[in-house]
């Protein structure tokens, strides 16, 4: 009963922050968090024992304390993202499809996980485990932010230009923005912003839309789209 509380209660906030926060930001917060939490109980089964051999109540408490905040970091992040997420990234004639395997995935490795945590608990000790998963959280943290575009508030077609930038690409131009996220957020210096990897804007109605042609590389394939581009500017004045 806890743990429907819980989670029901702690998805409320995601109905408001996954199209203001963003999807991306969702994960990227909760990820570490997910993972600290899931070092806080493993190491939670060091603590002392009875002394008839039974846990302690700090170490009950502390286990279960862990759990819960689990539960509660889960349910506005990974719990809601990755069903939204896998809606939107699919090309429109096979979205059903491709909505219907990353839903099958999820459950799937579910199962997976339900069925290989005793003999993982048994021979990685609990410690071991809990340990096992915090670090596979901490390893989607990088993946989601070297490989995951922002999807919040997007047109169907201004995604068809998000998802046109290859992951090498997107990675590149992520990776050679750390040291500016480091400079802005942590130095607190006052520096220009980065170039963005693609740009989507209003001209009318949320159809009109003029992109970087992204992923296209340089050369004539560059020029020519800037002639396409100016073209479509013409047009429309």
């Amino acid at each position: 009963m806890g743990t429907g509380i819980t989670n029901f209660l702690f998805a409320i906030p995601a109905i408001y922050t996954i199209d203001t926060f963003g999807r991306r930001n969702l994960l990227l917060t909760t990820f570490p968090l997910m993972g600290l939490c899931l070092l806080w109980c493993g190491l939670s089964f060091y603590l002392p024992e009875n002394p008839d051999g039974k846990p302690s109540q700090a170490r009950l408490g502390s286990i279960a304390a862990a759990i819960y905040t689990f539960m509660a970091v889960y349910s506005p992040g990974e719990g809601p993202v990755p069903f939204t997420y896998s809606a939107e990234a699919f090309p429109l004639h096979l979205r059903d499809i491709g909505m219907s395997f990353a839903t099958a995935t999820c459950w799937g490795f579910n199962f997976i996980l339900s069925l290989t945590w005793p003999a993982l608990r048994d021979t990685f000790t609990p410690t071991g485990a809990f340990c096992w998963y915090a670090a596979w959280n901490f390893f989607r943290f990088f993946y989601a932010y070297f490989l995951l575009p922002e999807t919040k508030t997007l047109t169907l077609e201004e995604l068809d230009t998000v998802f046109d930038v290859g992951n090498r690409q997107f990675s590149a131009y992520y990776t050679k923005k750390l040291p500016w996220y480091m400079k802005k957020h942590i130095l607190r210096q006052n520096i220009e912003p980065m170039e963005p990897l693609f740009e989507l804007y209003e001209k009318g109605s949320r159809t009109d839309y003029v992109s970087e042609f992204v992923g296209r590389g340089g050369g004539a394939g560059a020029a020519e789209d800037a002639k396409i581009a100016e073209k479509s500017d013409a047009t429309k004045v």
